[in-house]
């Protein structure tokens, strides 16, 4: 058995594997597949076993943003196991070396979306976003008369949607930095793009797609800086006859842009709206050194030190170990104060999710002394962190 990056002529039946396990049609599929921009052999990983791939899996690379911070992040997407040789532990073993290979490049974190939780947190994955979504009869959302000015996108508009994600990211943790490539792949065709332009000025645009089998219009993305964009999007929703229903997902600190309904009949919101919270993404610290060098730039104002010992079987020595210091500041020989907790709690608190405050309560972490957590506060702020659909891998 070796794990290893694919050689050019296994991609066919590694890509056969994937459409096996995930029940896709292979044509379609191959074309997602070649014409990925994210295509790298070597960011392909699979388990081989007497000449036959058994798992496989692609590694997503990308910049996540926390606060102030840009952080390398690894993806994981795609695992697939035969169904012939599923529960013998391949998918386990080809993680783990997934593990070993991005703590050996120092990549800093890993972040997957889970078809199961409890599987992907026997490896050290831990939930570090919550998002709320609701499925709207359209007909319920208020036709507001803004939505005059929404029309299709078109390539002109690109450094508009581009400015406004920008702002979006200053707003929102855990989004991606949106290069060019991300950008041809979050508008890939079979998705529809609108923006609303008021005489010139592009205030906001929205990425969805129609389900026509389902009635149903899923938004994929909607990022608008007035109200009257928000206005113009959503009237946009109840009066372009897309489908009978519009599925959103949103941070739940913005629920109250998509709870204004129109109605007579309360009756209606309680048996035809549908909603909750759900968690989405998963969290893994990969190299913890790594990591704090990205956020140190924006500990400026601090002068402590604080040792960080964060337990992971899945790492040499069973843990990873960094100091806590501001950017410009010389590292001490020693610190005395020190943090301590396992890769699941640590990998919630560094993204956001979890607040060390609430950590120590619950005893999750220890400290060298309760005092301790308040510097710990400052150095990681709770974000409420959210991806959109169309980032998503």
């Amino acid at each position: 058995m070796e794990i290893r990056a694919p050689y050019p002529n296994e991609l066919d039946e590694m890509l056969e594997l994937m459409c096996r396990a995930f029940n896709l049609d292979i044509e379609p599929a191959r074309d997602i597949f070649y014409s990925d921009p994210f295509f790298d052999l070597l960011e392909r990983r699979v388990l081989v076993d007497a000449g036959r791939i058994i798992s496989c899996l692609t590694i997503v690379p990308g910049v996540v943003v926390l606060g102030a911070a840009h952080i390398p992040v690894a993806g994981i997407a795609g695992v697939a196991t035969d169904e012939a040789f599923r529960r013998r532990g391949y998918a386990g073993a080809l993680l783990r070396d997934t593990i070993r290979l991005l703590y050996e490049k120092k990549v800093p974190l890993s972040m997957l979306y889970p078809f199961s939780p409890r599987y992907y947190r026997k490896f050290g994955w831990e939930t570090a976003s919550v998002e709320w979504w609701c499925e709207i009869p359209s007909r319920l959302l208020p036709p507001y008369s803004e939505s005059r000015f929404v029309r299709p996108y078109r390539t002109g508009d690109m450094e508009h949607l581009r400015r406004l994600h920008d702002v979006h990211l200053q707003n929102t943790a855990g989004s991606f930095v949106r290069e060019p490539s991300r950008w041809q792949w979050v508008l890939r065709q079979k998705y529809q793009t609108v923006v609303a332009d008021f005489h010139g000025a592009i205030e906001g645009y929205m990425i969805y797609e129609v389900q026509a089998g389902r009635n149903r219009v899923e938004v994929r993305e909607v990022i608008f800086t007035t109200s009257r964009a928000h206005r113009a999007l959503l009237g946009f929703l109840s009066s372009a006859n897309l489908a009978g229903t519009v599925g959103v997902c949103s941070p739940v600190y913005r629920v109250q842009q998509w709870s204004t309904w129109l109605t007579d009949n309360e009756d209606d919101l309680l048996s035809q709206v549908q909603g909750g919270l759900r968690p989405t993404y998963m969290l893994r610290i990969t190299h913890l050194p790594a990591l704090i060098e990205c956020l140190r730039p924006r500990w400026r104002n601090w002068q402590g030190a604080i040792r960080l010992v964060v337990d992971d079987s899945f790492v040499p020595g069973g843990k990873h170990q960094a100091l806590l210091v501001a950017d410009g500041v010389d590292k001490p020989a020693q610190a005395t104060d020190w943090a301590r907790g396992n890769i699941h709690v640590w990998s919630q608190i560094v993204g956001g999710y979890l607040s060390p405050a609430e950590a120590f309560s619950t005893g999750l972490i220890t400290l060298s002394q309760p005092e301790i957590v308040e510097v710990l506060e400052d150095l990681f702020p709770k974000y409420y962190p959210f991806t959109t659909l169309a980032e998503r891998f």
